[in-house]
């Protein structure tokens, strides 16, 4: 039975421009951001529609929570009873105040709300990152924050776990095309601010069957296993979530959170269940 789902709709732009991200080079326009929105109250109307028991994560290629339409879809989704929780990915560019508001005008549960925040020290500086954690912690929204492991910024991402609450769990992934491995003190370094660094750095061997409570659904309905396999398992509005059975993995490895957060056989998640896809320690 699927207990998470990951959207992504069609949303490929963002309002950083790091240099890295393939996304940041991408400009909205009306029309893409229209398509967008289209194909996000759909799922939103399907899935509220349905008999869908359990948590929804949005994870945009692009930036999701500074258009106010996200806001009211993720409201409408956790009017529902059997939605649990809802959220998205985010770089917390947005004004918490008013996004809030938002959420809450268009009747949005603030208890089913999580969010994941990343931290991009290129874009933003430590205090303002920090000024909208702390709007959402006194709003009482949960979330998580979180940066990319990379060795340069360990001093700043230092900084900011320093000056976050204590109760906010913050993470740290690995870093892409870092051309080496870490170096012992790096890891040692990254895992006194997230103890949960080695599982970013450990060789998960694909196993569909470890995953099955999650998939991956496309803004055009399509069903994924997760966010990184792109073998199709069918459409979401033509054969169901019920369509989803025989789920086949064809990656080579579980290499990021947004694959092995889904799988029931790593000990250490247990931390972040029931639904992990929000990486946010249950209490």
């Amino acid at each position: 039975m699927i207990r998470q789902i990951y959207y992504r709709g069609s949303l490929d732009f963002c309002n950083y421009s790091c240099t890295y991200c393939p996304f940041a080079k991408k400009k909205g326009s009306e029309r893409r951001i229209s398509r967008d929105r289209q194909e996000w109250f759909r799922f939103v109307e399907y899935i509220a529609a349905s008999s869908f028991d359990g948590a929804v994560q949005v994870v945009p290629y692009g930036e999701a929570l500074i258009h106010e339409y996200y806001w009211q879809g993720l409201a409408q989704l956790s009017r529902c009873g059997r939605i649990r929780a809802v959220g998205a990915q985010s770089n917390f560019s947005f004004s918490a105040q008013r996004m809030t508001a938002l959420y809450k005008k268009y009747g949005g549960d603030g208890d089913k709300l999580r969010l994941w925040g990343t931290f991009h020290p290129g874009m933003v500086s430590v205090e303002a990152f920090l000024d909208v954690c702390t709007q959402l912690r006194e709003s009482g929204i949960r979330f998580c924050a979180g940066g990319v492991g990379v060795p340069e910024n360990m001093d700043i991402l230092g900084e900011l776990r320093r000056r976050l609450d204590d109760g906010i769990y913050m993470w740290i992934n690995k870093m892409d095309g870092l051309g080496r491995r870490y170096r012992e003190d790096e890891i040692r370094a990254f895992c006194s601010l997230d103890p949960h660094f080695p599982l970013e750095l450990h060789y998960f061997r694909p196993d569909a069957r470890a995953c099955s409570a999650s998939v991956m659904i496309r803004g055009d309905g399509t069903i994924l296993p997760c966010g990184i396999c792109h073998q199709k398992m069918g459409n979401l509005y033509a054969d169901g979530l019920e369509g989803t059975a025989g789920k086949v993995c064809t990656r080579r490895a579980c290499d990021c959170f947004l694959a092995y957060g889904g799988r029931r056989d790593i000990p250490e998640l247990t931390d972040f269940r029931p639904f992990p896809a929000f990486r946010i320690p249950f209490s």
